[in-house]
């Protein structure tokens, strides 16, 4: 189904604000699209920099053959995010001696780019990491199979991301996305078509996967189970598997989002980059319930499959629901002689101007302040596919 985005975009407050939140709504579609504001109607207004809040996936229950119940207790499974805060800042006393500056044309865009960029950048990656499963080949085909294993598994509508140099190596191969005509002017830039009912934005923050690695009988050493993070010890490999390496070990499957197994192996992505063979991985969980991500865990002696050698380009797919992406309304600071706030398509920057009584400088910040992050890691799929 594709993606409607709101022509009705209400700019509130003085220039400066807007003009930041005009870049960030331009820029953020991986925020808005596909994602779900849990905790907005509960702590708006409430939320500030650094709380954390959580997220429970339920359990599924125990199906049995027979007329005996087997009852047991609930099993619930806790998804942690915290709050985070982008500042960019400047001093305005040498600007404001400029005679005939245009704040909205020549200052505020700069630095609402190196806002949002910094933004993005941080969780796009993150959320390629987080992913449950992935797809490995050339062209459109691992671009199909992860779009019709995300809707197997569910009904939400979906989107895709995709990094755009790779699109366009695929487009200079003859392959291309299905135009769907830009959803408004905000988003326009970014579309760049359907493929299989799933629309797909550019996103220039995912980053490409480079495997050039010496493979012999690749196998499982051990598995260790972390605070933040596994470890995956890999036998048979020589090289640097980089961050963002999808891993596959025999037998090991995902699971959709009741716990039931599928017939997609389970990826382990490499959060950094290993030169040890000890790959730091997302904890995984195994319990018999609905919570669990993949079917058993990896353990000595098992087989190890990893993508062929060469420069591969990424596309991200998630259902609705599966991140979430909230903002707080207002960050006011106190001796603030100027707060506002930008609004644009719902996607809220504040800026906050005063006067340093030190020093006698004329200060402005602008803030974003948002809790973003991957809630259920089984509808998240990447597509790896080799750059021809």
């Amino acid at each position: 189904m594709a993606v409607t985005v709101s022509t009705n975009n209400t700019i509130l407050t003085q220039k400066l604000a807007t003009v930041v939140a005009l870049e960030v709504a331009k820029n953020a579609g991986f925020l808005k699209l596909a994602s779900k504001d849990y905790f907005g109607s509960q702590i708006n207004g409430n939320m500030k920099a650094g709380q954390s809040y959580d997220f429970i996936l339920p359990d599924a229950g125990n199906t049995v053959d027979g007329l005996v119940a087997n009852p047991r207790d609930i099993e619930e499974r806790k998804v942690t995010l915290t709050i985070k805060n982008k500042v960019n800042s400047v001093k305005t006393n040498a600007l404001e001696g400029v005679t005939d500056i245009k704040w909205e044309k020549e200052i505020g865009p700069s630095y609402a780019a190196d806002l949002v960029n910094k933004t993005l950048k941080e969780e796009v990656n993150k959320a390629a990491k987080e992913a449950n499963t992935c797809f490995v080949g050339s062209g459109f085909k691992p671009i199909a199979e992860a779009g019709a294993f995300i809707q197997s598994i569910t009904t939400e509508d979906t989107q895709g991301f995709i990094d755009p140099m790779a699109q366009a190596v695929l487009a200079a191969n003859g392959q291309a996305f299905v135009p769907t005509g830009a959803p408004d002017a905000l988003y326009g830039k970014g579309t760049l078509g359907n493929f299989q009912g799933i629309d797909y934005k550019a996103e220039r923050w995912l980053s490409p996967v480079k495997v050039n690695l010496t493979v012999a009988s690749a196998g499982v050493q051990g598995y260790a189970t972390g605070a933040s993070a596994d470890t995956l010890t890999l036998s048979g490999v020589t090289g640097t598997i980089k961050a963002g390496t999808p891993i596959f070990v025999d037998g090991v499957y995902a699971c959709d989002t009741i716990g039931m197994e599928t017939n997609a192996s389970k990826a382990f992505i490499a959060l950094e980059d290993s030169d040890n063979g000890a790959v730091k991985v997302n904890p995984i969980h195994t319990a018999n319930n609905g919570t669990r991500d993949t079917s058993v865990a990896p353990s000595a002696g098992m087989g190890v499959t990893l993508p062929d050698n060469g420069n591969y380009g990424l596309a991200y797919i998630r259902a609705k629901n599966a991140y979430n992406f909230s903002q707080v309304d207002k960050l006011d600071i106190k001796l603030s002689k100027e707060a506002a706030v930008g609004d644009v398509d719902g996607l809220r920057v504040t800026l906050n101007q005063w006067t340093d009584g030190t020093s006698a400088e004329n200060l402005s910040r602008w803030d974003f302040t948002y809790m973003a992050g991957t809630v259920e890691p089984r509808l998240v799929t990447l597509a790896l596919f080799k750059n021809a």
